[in-house]
């Protein structure tokens, strides 16, 4: 097959060799009828269309997206609030629909690949790979609206959403479900292990597609599609991770765990053997193709916004050195000393008061959580920064616009999702394989070899364990709010170490430095004139976070409910309606066969329905 062009991020420049090309701004014209023929016979500019399908549908960089949605940080913004408060209806969801026009047109771009394919007269085996790359964007567009709405019309042929309504009824979710699924088998049986070019690196592989079909059946499984636990969806889903797994270590560099959690994303993702799925970025390819998560989190004195303040519910969820959860007997947590003998990925996630973070551009080493003039006076929400993928050596100056690379699926969700369907069907053994691999690679202590979970572990309690696995492995990688919601741990307690969300309020820190210590210096000739007397305190290395008397001395420690709804402490509430969202209005009026969902206003469509 002819070499293909260079993606970088995964085919950014496109559109720009588009023009180059006798294309003449094809992918760019409103009707898309228009394309010439001609495309599909030359495999150069077949190559070209199917990689303007990764520009459009390749997902993006995710990182804290929906993380105000869960227990992760919080957002004041009414589009989350609304929502976690039970005060949303259907005329004002907005932070996560995804149901829109717009999106069947980008489905409607894959169709026209796959028929033009199929009419061509190029060689089987370059249709193959092209056919096979267009069906896992189908897959990927139609399970984006199935988890959030159930069934949804499957639009498989190309229809014209500008001249002719779409007028295609949902199908039921079980048939939604399979639709994807076999898209996802023809890839994988038409994508290779591996892409051998350096240039192609970042293409969906047989591996990748079988990876996200085993999402797509854990989450078939799960409670929230499966209220009935039915185990045949559970040993699907079981055999669908299995085959992952065997596909990823057919690959040329098998994949597997990167050894250094704290370099997960930092790493070079195209030599990042446990990068499944990931979209590159590069500040070479212009300024639209980077990203800013770094100016979003990293504090005042290096240069960023301080964003996405992980909660206290957060950082107790993080395991402690032995294995143990802080919950559980025998841990030895200590509350006052929260940070000590933890889970080594605390120290990655999360920045707190006192705790240490080298970045390039920033003299202190330690970040301290109260307001002080080294942090511009100002604090983060929560009283904890977030440390989550973040690369000290990038320049002060340049965190707005870095290269680091999202990963949408690291080989990490394959053998927790592959653990998570185990203990359902009965194969604790292979479960505790699993789990004990990412606790081992995340730096715990192995102890007798079990890295804090025995043998004869419960089902229930190892189905929490691996929950809370998730929780504190894919912190703000946009995954607990699908895992909270398909486990419908908003409503129900999974057990004793993992409880409902609902009836519950997000909580933090606020430091205080103490009487005296608050005080502005006044004296002129001070070289901290204008500065608090603490400031003076962290000047010359006076606090010491493992010395009580030193904090107790400086500053103080209080709890702080964040949320606050028109001034007052509102508890979690959300209901069992945003299971399945209601479709918007925009949709059915434009296609009257589209049921609304059972339960929003004259819903009729059962997503349950077998």
């Amino acid at each position: 097959m002819r070499q293909y062009i260079k993606i970088l991020p995964l085919a950014i420049s496109i559109v720009a060799l588009l023009l180059a090309t006798s294309c003449q701004d094809v992918l760019d014209k409103h009707d898309l009828n228009v394309l010439n023929d001609e495309i599909w016979e030359d495999e150069s500019q077949a190559v070209l269309y199917i990689n303007n399908l990764y520009k459009e549908n390749m997902p993006d960089q995710y990182f804290g997206q929906y993380s105000q949605l869960c227990d992760e940080t919080y957002s004041a913004d009414s589009r989350y609030t609304d929502l976690l408060y039970g005060f949303t209806t259907p005329s004002d969801i907005g932070a996560v629909t995804v149901m829109h026009k717009d999106k069947y047109v980008l489905i409607r771009r894959i169709n026209i690949a796959l028929e033009r394919l199929e009419e061509s007269s190029m060689s089987e085996d370059v249709k193959a790979l092209l056919r096979g790359q267009a069906l896992f964007f189908r897959a990927w567009r139609n399970w984006e609206m199935v988890q959030l709405y159930g069934g949804i019309p499957i639009v498989t042929t190309v229809q014209d959403p500008y001249n002719e309504d779409l007028n295609v009824p949902r199908s039921k979710t079980s048939e939604s479900i399979n639709a994807i699924v076999a898209d996802l088998d023809e890839a994988i049986s038409l994508l290779p292990f591996n892409w051998s070019l350096d240039e192609d690196k970042g293409r969906i592989t047989s591996g990748a597609a079988a990876a996200f079909k085993g999402r797509v059946l854990l989450n078939w499984a799960s409670p929230m599609f499966n209220p009935n636990n039915n185990q045949d969806r559970w040993q699907r889903a079981y055999d669908a991770n299995q085959q992952a797994i065997d596909l990823l270590g057919q690959m040329t560099i098998p994949r597997g765990l990167h050894p250094d959690f704290s370099t997960l994303f930092t790493f070079d993702v195209v030599n990042n053997i446990e990068a499944v799925i990931y979209k590159r970025f590069s500040l070479n390819a212009g300024t639209i193709y980077t990203q800013g998560w770094e100016n979003s989190v990293r504090p005042p004195s290096g240069g960023g916004n301080g964003g996405y303040s992980p909660t206290w519910q957060l950082i107790s969820a993080f395991p402690m050195a032995n294995g143990k959860l802080t919950n559980e007997p025998g841990s030895g947590y200590d509350e006052t000393y929260f940070w000590q003998n933890r889970d080594p990925r605390l120290y990655a996630t999360i920045a707190y008061n006192g705790s240490q973070w080298e970045m390039s551009g920033r003299d202190p080493v330690n970040i301290w959580t109260f307001r002080n003039i080294k942090e511009l006076n100002r604090v983060p929400s929560s009283g904890f920064y977030n440390k989550k993928a973040t690369d000290a050596d990038i320049a002060r100056e340049n965190i707005s616009q870095t290269n680091t690379a999202w990963i949408e699926l690291r080989y990490a969700e394959v053998l927790l999702n592959f653990a998570e369907c185990a203990n359902e069907i009965g194969e604790k053994v292979t479960a505790l394989e699993q789990v004990r691999a990412i606790r081992e690679r995340a730096g715990i202590e192995a102890g007798d070899g079990s890295y804090g979970v025995a043998d004869g572990v419960s089902q229930d309690v190892l189905r929490q364990i691996i929950m809370v696995e998730r929780q504190v492995e894919f912190a703000f990688e946009n995954k607990r709010y699908w895992d909270v919601r398909r486990r419908k741990l908003f409503r129900e307690d999974l057990g004793e170490y993992v409880t409902k969300l609902n009836g519950t309020v997000r909580t933090g820190f606020t430091y205080r430095a103490k009487s005296g210590w608050n005080a502005e210096i006044k004296d002129e000739t001070s070289q901290f004139y204008g500065q608090m007397r603490i400031d003076t305190a962290l000047y010359f290395g006076h606090l010491d976070i493992n010395d009580v008397n030193s904090s107790s001395q400086y500053y103080s420690q209080s709890t702080k409910n964040l949320d606050i709804y028109q001034g007052a402490v509102t508890q979690l509430n959300y209901i069992d309606l945003y299971d399945f969202f209601a479709i918007p209005s925009s949709m059915i009026e434009k296609s009257p066969a589209v049921e609304q969902t059972k339960g929003w206003l004259n819903g009729t469509f059962d997503p349950l329905e077998e």
